[in-house]
């Protein structure tokens, strides 16, 4: 689901860059040259991140001193879309786009990359491996500061959260599941939800079940009743009156207003 590796060397036109998946990404490190797509040839500079839609050939014709070039799956893409409903995050990939990151910030960026490439080749599950896609593509793209004020510590917690969060929010709601997972008591894993997302377990738990739930109503086949029994809600009239509680409105009125907006 995820391809990284460190690029260099000189390039020419003539030549395709291949990637194995679909949604793709440059991060020059230090280079000259350009990028070369159909809709034009783009400069290449240090700190600068290509995002590459999926239509089109890549071709450079640069001198490479140090690059990084990622490609992962279209489902990662959908996912970071959950957790970033900016209309800018749904234009990352539609045209080629970049952005320029300062000296302090490509050092973030490449530790991330690097921890990243470690745990690829550590056989990592992919549940802690896309973390680091969310991540990146938060902060690279500037829809997400998080990672200027992690340490790197934090970064490895946060992750590692976020990772047992994805894999387990549908069955999983209880506190004590999450700390022996974190090896933190209650206090230090609230506490440190708190400093670093601003909310505390049983929110982030919360706002995850309901984030999946619209998504299940909007984008799916399945019935109210199927989706309340795959969240572990049971009852639909439990799924409602949760849901109801959490957002201020029914799942009803939801649906009708994600028709109008459709």
């Amino acid at each position: 689901m995820i391809q990284l590796e460190n690029i260099s060397g000189l390039y020419k036109r003539e030549r395709g860059l291949d990637a194995y998946f679909p949604m793709r990404v440059l991060i020059i490190k230090e280079a000259s040259g350009f990028l070369c797509m159909n809709s034009g040839d783009y400069e290449l500079r240090p700190g600068r991140v290509f995002f590459i839609p999926e239509e089109g050939i890549i071709r450079l014709e640069a001198n490479i001193k140090s690059a990084y070039w990622l490609s992962f799956t279209s489902y990662l893409f959908i996912e970071f879309l959950q957790q970033h409903p900016d209309p800018q995050a749904k234009n990352l990939f539609l045209t080629l786009s970049y952005k320029d990151l300062d000296q302090n910030k490509l050092i973030k960026m490449v530790n991330l990359i690097e921890q990243l490439k470690k745990d690829i080749k550590l056989k990592k599950d992919i549940s802690l491996l896309s973390q680091y896609i969310y991540l990146f593509l938060g902060y690279a793209s500037g829809l997400d500061v998080m990672l200027k004020v992690l340490t790197p510590d934090e970064m490895q917690q946060l992750l590692r959260f976020r990772a047992i969060l994805e894999q387990y929010f549908r069955s999983e709601r209880t506190t004590g599941f999450y700390t022996e997972g974190m090896g933190m008591s209650t206090k230090k894993l609230n506490n440190f939800l708190e400093s670093i997302l601003g909310k505390n377990l049983l929110t982030i738990i919360k706002e995850r079940l309901v984030r999946e739930a619209e998504e299940l109503l909007i984008n799916s086949d399945y019935s109210i009743a199927e989706i309340s029994e795959s969240l572990g809600c049971g009852r639909v009239s439990a799924f409602n009156a949760t849901y109801k509680k959490y957002k201020g409105i029914s799942v009803a009125e939801f649906l009708q207003g994600a028709k109008i907006e459709n």
